[in-house]
């Protein structure tokens, strides 16, 4: 499908001097990178937006395709990293969702949880809103997989798309990361007694809970491979990490820091959740500090600790989960699932091997980005892109664009949670949309031309 504005310049068509864009994935990564790019890039442009299997989730780090409400509150969900306020505003006028009792005070709506199919919609308005205010742009949704980008020998990038290579000035790569195979959707119809429910965050614990609530499940297993579950959310999260010294440059003393600024805020009330929002902020800085061995001790030890705190559940959910706890309706276990059978789980545990027995299993785990994947082996290979050293996606700068061995930038852009090796917090949406304006104005700050579709040889 390919779109024309009505008003589009006779002498670019005719010229073909047009810059030629194109975003591989349509989750919420991808199509952010599109209204940057409609609301930053001023030049025409060809967009092309790649995806077989197009669907917004609401940010791959914030929800999925089976969770009714996305975990991030309304504050935090503008498309806009101006107006902080849009998503609230649009929410008011739209009319199409009702707070259900959420809201109270004025204000809180900003605190509130909405369905991911709001979101989705709010996102697809103001992709639209930007696509009709730029009559200089073509924009074309192509259902073909990207299998190659590589390098053309005269500059830009060729794309190998459904027998076909295009020449590309810029790519971007937002293909995020997803739940394992579908499983997710492959529940039995009809009740169960016992459901085993895979996966220690934040969709895992809502499958789990929808489970019970809608009578599809008696009882279910919840195993974490971590042991740990997703903290709440609190509207009152005031605190910050404050101390007369310095903050701390290695992982251990940033969080000695932080876990002294957690046991304040208990004290004084505020809570940890504003220590962690703070630190959050700081997180870059401290990063881009840590050597390659404290990464790496920080993804073996750390990472499950930290995503518990910042991954949080709405708090009504978060207290139908610790009743369900304590009534015994959900049984939290710790492990490495060796193997899902049609009849249940083969667990590793700190006691050995266990095999637990399920009339349904679903596999909620989120996976890293597919490195292994032909394009991404192809990018490798060519020395295009190179892995970041905690082996979970693309080496990437703040902007997210790749940067190979040699230092080098070619056009090639690696948005969200792709880059989360280079930068933390990447697969939530504030960053998302913060790196996509940042990416779009490093596009427009370059010498762009306009290249030509060939048939692949």
């Amino acid at each position: 499908m390919t779109l024309v504005p009505s008003h589009f310049a006779q002498q670019s068509r005719e010229t073909g001097a047009l810059a030629r864009i194109a975003v591989v994935g349509r989750g919420f990564t991808g199509m952010m990178t599109a209204i940057a790019l409609l609301k930053t890039f001023d030049r025409p442009f060809h967009l092309v937006l790649h995806d077989p299997y197009p669907r917004i989730d609401g940010g791959e780090g914030i929800a999925h395709a089976a969770s009714p409400l996305l975990n991030s509150r309304v504050r935090d969900l503008s498309i806009d990293p101006i107006l902080r306020d849009d998503f609230r505003a649009w929410l008011e006028t739209d009319g199409r969702w009702d707070a259900g009792g959420q809201t109270g005070a004025a204000g809180a709506v900003d605190h509130a949880f909405v369905p991911r199919e709001i979101f989705s919609a709010y996102v697809y308005q103001r992709f639209a809103e930007a696509l009709r205010g730029r009559t200089d742009v073509i924009m074309q949704v192509s259902a073909e997989s990207v299998a190659a980008v590589e390098r053309h020998a005269q500059g830009g990038l060729n794309v190998f798309s459904g027998g076909e290579r295009a020449r590309f000035d810029a790519v971007f790569l937002a293909t995020g990361y997803g739940l394992r195979d579908g499983r997710e959707d492959t529940a039995a119809q009809g009740a169960t007694a016992e459901a085993i429910v895979i996966g220690g965050g934040v969709h895992a614990v809502d499958r789990a809970l929808r489970l019970l609530a809608s009578g599809g499940a008696a009882h279910v297993t919840l195993i974490s491979a971590s042991g740990f579950l997703p903290q709440p959310h609190t509207a009152a999260a005031v605190g910050t990490v404050v101390s007369d010294r310095p903050f701390p440059n290695t992982l251990r003393g940033a969080f000695r820091s932080l876990r002294e600024a957690a046991n304040r805020a208990a004290v004084d009330g505020s809570g940890w959740q504003g220590i962690m929002n703070d630190f959050r902020q700081r997180a870059g800085d401290l990063w881009r500090g840590l050597t390659p061995d404290e990464r790496r001790r920080f993804k073996r030890h750390v990472k499950p600790i930290y995503d518990s705190h910042r991954n949080r559940l709405p708090p009504a959910q978060y207290a139908r989960l610790r009743e369900a706890i304590a009534s015994g309706a959900i049984t939290v276990r710790k492990g490495k699932v060796e193997r899902i059978a049609t009849n249940g789980v083969l667990l590793s545990t700190a006691g050995g091997l266990q095999v637990l027995a399920a009339d349904v299993t679903i596999d909620c785990r989120i996976r890293s980005a597919d490195l292994d994947s032909s394009l991404f082996r192809a990018l490798f290979s060519t020395g295009v892109a190179q892995r970041d050293e905690l082996d979970l996606g693309v080496f990437v700068d703040a902007s997210g664009r790749v940067v190979n061995g040699e230092d080098r930038f070619e056009g090639l852009f690696a948005m969200g949670p792709l880059g989360l090796g280079s930068l933390p917090d990447i697969d939530l949406v504030p960053q998302i949309v913060t790196q996509a304006y940042a990416a779009a104005s490093a596009l427009a700050e370059r010498q762009l031309i306009g290249v030509d579709v060939v048939r692949a040889e």
